[in-house]
């Protein structure tokens, strides 16, 4: 099997894009969440169970973190 997540990536070192930011901000007041780095996605896999994990980054709004699981 396999996840497909569709998230906006913050970068590395968190300092953008500036649109993941503000819904990472927007999350954090409404939700008490937060957006992530592609790093961050695949560390949450990980601890699941999940590997041969990939993030794209898509140059628009959502990018995406694909992980596959073995059953």
């Amino acid at each position: 099997g396999a996840v497909l997540l569709v998230e906006a990536l913050l970068n590395e070192d968190g300092s953008g894009p500036l649109t993941a930011q503000l819904y990472s901000l927007n999350m954090l007041v409404q939700t008490e969440g937060r957006e992530r780095t592609g790093a961050q996605y695949a560390a949450l896999l990980a601890a699941s169970g999940f590997t041969n994990i990939q993030h794209h980054l898509t140059g628009k709004i959502y990018d995406a973190v694909l992980g596959h699981k073995e059953t």
